[in-house]
């Protein structure tokens, strides 16, 4: 009868085990997808904002605000894409001839009465701008490995 028990005790104890195993697996599983989702959401954002970054910027000009959301993704972009520096590269380079867009844009009226200096800034805005659709098109050729898995 004892042993019967003992049986008894050890199936009820290896069951609750292996359910226990499983419960524990799935938690992991979930928490692996989940970590998935968030690496994609993080680095969809630098994607989204790059892109609304070089549409503003190209069209009246980018806003102090978006200026610094661009930073903050871009330097993020240094930790989500790791494996891939020339991405961070890509963004930094982006940022760095935004200055020359927005610098036009910006102090336009300003330089009225400057037009050597008005048509050098015109001229290097132009050359940042012309840059950008291309720069734009290799970023998503760049990220694309990353959004697709």
């Amino acid at each position: 009868m004892d042993e019967l028990i003992l049986i008894k005790d050890f199936v009820i104890s290896t069951l609750m085990a292996g359910f226990l195993a499983y419960i524990a697996y799935q938690q992991l599983e979930t928490n692996r997808n989940k970590l998935k989702l968030d690496l994609y959401n993080k680095r969809f954002e630098v994607y989204s904002v790059s892109l609304t970054f070089y549409q503003e910027l190209t069209g009246s000009g980018a806003s102090k605000e978006l200026v610094r959301e661009f930073i903050e993704k871009k330097e993020a972009a240094k930790f989500l894409f790791s494996t891939e520096p020339s991405i961070y590269s890509l963004l930094d380079e982006m940022h760095e001839k935004s200055f020359k867009i927005n610098a036009v844009k910006k102090n336009r009226d300003d330089l009225v009465d400057n037009i050597e200096v008005m048509d050098l800034l015109a001229k290097d805005a132009t050359e940042a701008a012309n840059w950008f659709g291309p720069a734009i098109k290799e970023l998503s050729q760049k990220m694309e490995f990353f959004l697709n898995t």
